[in-house]
């Protein structure tokens, strides 16, 4: 063996022996190696920087107001030609069918709906003509829609219209219940009283109510008027603190006597109209609150005459 073989073989033995080295011998390479991929990436920068910035968002928080409805009235549902189905009606009653009722009684009209599970009893098969509680007519089906069904997840529904209400029984009739039985002449002048339609366009009866819109106002507006009417009632009670303190008269007397705090128990008062025409809800509004309402209890050493003086004194302030 030369002398160069039983090197290596030597520098292999001490390897071996002494691990620790080739890590020694390796390591400039790894340092060479870190230093490019690091040199790499700062060249990259830029790049990596863009394409890391987080796209613009959209802003969910902000609520649209509520759009400026004036109040209005339509006029009384007419009950004899809203028991005549046509295509409209029936294409309106579709629409409030939808948005309404197909949660619970399903698109086919079968109680079968997605929410139909949890419920018991189970909602009305519209095509079965078995166990109606008020019945298939155009009248039992408004009666049903106005009052609910009592033990049942069916509920009234005020926020529809007459008018919609027998648009939906139409639909109803006409799409899901098979052969459905025609009103008489009677159950619908019936059904016009009790709920107050008109019959032909005439009052039935008792006096035909149209369907009212209360209107809306923006959320905005709404909030300035009802800083602008507390600052009116807040200014008023200013105004008859002023009235008091420059009084000299026995019922302002009283007042100072026994009120604690004079603001308090103006905006009490003042809160109400209940006590303006009657001195026993006057004393009772007063007594009863005792501690909460700006007044003492010196007001139980006033006599009748005191609470006469001081009821009428303050009912001319109020």
């Amino acid at each position: 063996m030369s002398t160069n073989d039983n090197g290596k073989k030597s520098f292999l033995t001490d390897l071996k022996e002494h691990p620790v080295k080739i890590l020694a011998l390796i390591y400039p390479y790894i340092l060479i190696i870190g230093i490019g991929i690091g040199l790499f990436y700062l060249s990259k920068t830029n790049q990596v920087g863009n394409n890391l910035i987080s796209p613009a968002l959209i802003d969910t928080t902000t609520v649209q107001d509520l759009p400026l409805i004036k109040p209005s009235t339509a006029p009384a549902a007419d009950i004899m030609s809203l028991s005549q189905p046509n295509d409209a009606l029936v294409a309106k009653g579709k629409i409030i069918y939808t948005t309404n009722c197909v949660s619970c009684h399903g698109a086919d009209g079968k109680g079968d709906g997605v929410a139909a599970g949890a419920l018991v009893p189970k909602p009305r098969n519209f095509t079965s003509l078995d166990s109606w509680i008020n019945g298939p007519k155009i009248s039992g089906i408004f009666k049903t829609l106005s009052e609910g069904i009592k033990g049942s997840a069916m509920v009234a529904f005020d926020v529809i219209s007459s008018k919609d209400k027998l648009a939906l029984a139409q639909y109803i009739r006409k799409t899901f219940v098979p052969n459905p039985p025609e009103d008489s002449k009677d159950d619908l002048t019936d059904l016009a009283k009790k709920y107050k339609l008109s019959v032909g366009g005439q009052s039935s009866g008792q006096t035909a109510q149209g369907q009212t819109n209360p209107g809306q106002i923006p959320i905005k507006d709404a909030m300035v008027l009802v800083e602008q009417d507390s600052q009116e009632k807040y200014q008023k009670i200013i105004d008859v603190l002023k009235q008091i303190s420059s009084d000299p008269g026995s019922g302002a007397d009283i007042f100072n006597k026994v009120v604690d705090d004079k603001i308090k128990a103006l905006t009490m008062l003042s809160s109400t109209d209940e006590w303006h025409n009657n001195e026993k809800v006057f004393v009772d509004l007063i007594v009863n609150e005792l501690g909460q309402d700006g007044f003492n209890d010196k007001v139980h050493f006033l006599s009748d005459s005191d609470w006469d003086t001081f009821y009428n004194y303050m009912s001319k302030l109020l």
